[in-house]
């Protein structure tokens, strides 16, 4: 339970955190390009920088949920593989894990190595959790000490849920929000400056009535998400200047003021701000002291009214933009492979072999858990490219021999499951019982087949030799018990065993259940062996 938690955890990391992250440090640089290299469009037309903003910001965090709910997931080559069910040997419980790779050409990838990396992803969840739950303790501590601060403040005018308060420790006059009150904090010596003050009122009451506190608060969660990505706090100080940047539109334009008188005002407050880079979390200043900023600003001050030209250039940049995000973003998703199968698609893959062969396949949780060891964990996946790779050397002869023998062609999959189509390959057992070949026939056995095993002369290395006497062999076991899953069993255990546990039995039923049940060598062989079968029919699952 914990490791299927653990797992889909990971998958929701991978498939919409990651791509999520990265559009979003790419939505910021190409938002910091846009006031940057093409300031004077955003300067003119500042509500269409903040619209330009909001689509980017929205295409970001949409299109890795988009792809993750309505896209198959890619399962080609990926900077970044997600694979879960147990180790390579079998021995453990699941555990997911995840590797990042270079993809490579087919045929060099298989001869690849070990994966460059791999880690369980329980400790990389844990840190990344207490990382956010930690940023977001922190962004309510600071709002709620701000939201005191101003609540604590004497209350100059009220209307509605707006308060106007004096401050003598504010150097500059701000807008803050707490649980529902807009405050508008002004430094007590500007009281006094009519004019300067109109102008701070009406620029911080813009900012409350438009919601940019609120915006800029939800981007203060979004951050605390994100922690670790630098471009969020790039996307803080963009939002405070577009913000700004439309505010100053509107409140010269409210106003009817000079541009001259409005310049001084925001150099007043910029000066004011010195030293004070960040506004406070939940807050907006009327200037922030960044020299860049303000030189935006008084561009726009400048220039006035936007033409209908710059009206065009600013949604062109802005569809360009936009363009761009879209396909880093398939380009992210195509980075993150996920190639498990679930229970469902082996079913279909079964029901389709079955279906045409007539060959009676055998589905359940060990045969998913089986294919998805080999297709999902690299290591396996590569071993069984170089099976399938080997494979076309011995399909025909072996084939043609199990239609001689009147045998479904399907048991070609045992071969996979015995040597993965190695005639070399011997496993790690004493001499005298040593099984090789294709087939993996033990001496005892091939002897009685009528194979020479000597030490001089070994018949079991011989693949058509050996491939008929192996179907010689199945040909006896099925005509035994009349069940292939049952055959294919005693082909692994022996008669013997297989009488041993269907003794006192009534019905072929009953001995493949007996024959199945429980975790011995021969029930975990004719899962792979029904695994196999559905490799061959299916070999794309190892791309």
């Amino acid at each position: 339970m914990l490791a299927t938690a653990a797992t889909q955890g990971l998958l929701v990391l991978l498939k919409w955190y990651l791509p999520c992250a990265l559009l979003l440090s790419l939505g910021a640089a190409l938002l910091w390009a846009l006031l940057i290299w093409r300031g004077s469009l955003v300067a003119r037309a500042p509500e269409r920088g903040l619209a330009i903003a909001a689509a980017l910001l929205a295409l970001a965090l949409a299109l890795p949920a988009a792809w993750c709910a309505g896209v198959a997931p890619r399962t080609g080559d990926a900077l970044i593989e997600v694979w879960g069910g147990p180790h390579v040997d079998g021995r453990d419980a699941a555990i997911p894990r995840v590797t990042l790779r270079r993809p490579q050409a087919r045929d060099a990838r298989l001869h690849a190595g070990p994966a460059l990396a791999t880690a369980a992803p329980g400790v990389g969840l844990g840190v990344l959790a207490g990382g956010v739950l930690f940023c977001l303790a922190r962004l309510y501590v600071r709002a709620r000490r701000l939201g005191r601060q101003c609540a604590d403040l004497p209350v100059v005018k009220r209307a509605g849920r707006v308060r106007l308060v004096a401050s003598d420790r504010a150097a500059a006059p701000f807008a803050a929000r707490w649980r529902g009150i807009a405050f508008i904090v002004v430094p007590t010596a500007l009281w006094t400056a009519s004019a300067r003050l109109r102008l701070v009122v009406a620029h911080e009451a813009h900012h409350h009535r438009h919601g940019d506190l609120r915006a800029a608060m939800a981007l203060g969660y979004l951050r605390a998400l994100f922690f670790w990505n630098p471009f969020l706090a790039l996307w803080e100080r963009l939002l405070a200047e577009l913000q700004d940047l439309a505010c100053d539109r509107h409140v010269m334009r409210r106003l009817r003021m000079p541009a001259i008188e409005y310049g001084d005002v925001l150099l007043w407050a910029a000066e004011a701000s010195r030293g004070q880079r960040y506004v406070l979390v939940g807050s907006r200043k009327i200037a922030d002291g960044s020299k860049g900023s303000l030189t935006r600003r008084f561009n726009m001050l400048d220039k006035g009214v936007v033409a209908g030209s710059f009206r065009g250039r600013s949604w062109l940049a802005a569809a360009a933009a936009c363009a761009l995000l879209c396909t880093a973003s398939w380009i992210a998703r195509g980075a993150i492979a996920d190639h498990r199968v679930t229970r469902a698609e082996v079913d279909g893959f079964a029901a389709r072999i079955q279906a045409r062969t007539g060959f009676p396949m055998l589905v359940d949780e060990q045969v998913v858990e089986r294919l998805n060891q080999w297709v999902a964990v690299p290591e396996k996946r590569e071993e069984l490219q170089r099976a399938l790779a080997r494979m076309p050397s011995y399909r025909g002869m072996i084939e043609s021999t199990l239609r001689a023998h009147h045998l479904p062609p399907e048991l070609l999959g045992m071969v996979m499951a015995e040597s993965r189509f190695d005639n070399e390959a011997q496993p790690n057992t004493p001499i005298q019982v040593r099984s090789v070949g294709i087939w993996q026939l033990i001496p005892s056995t091939a002897r009685r087949l009528g194979l020479t095993v000597t030490p001089d002369l070994d018949e079991r290395l011989e693949p058509r030799r050996a491939t008929e006497a192996a179907t010689t062999f199945l040909t006896e076991l099925f005509g035994r018990y009349g069940d292939w899953a049952v055959s294919v069993a005693a082909y692994n255990a022996g008669p013997k065993k297989v009488d041993a546990l269907a003794a006192g039995t009534a019905s072929k039923e009953e001995v493949r259940a007996r024959v199945l049940a429980g975790q011995e060598e021969h029930a975990r062989y004719v899962r792979s062996v029904m695994a196999s079968i559905i490799l061959i029919d299916n070999p794309k699952l190892l791309d």
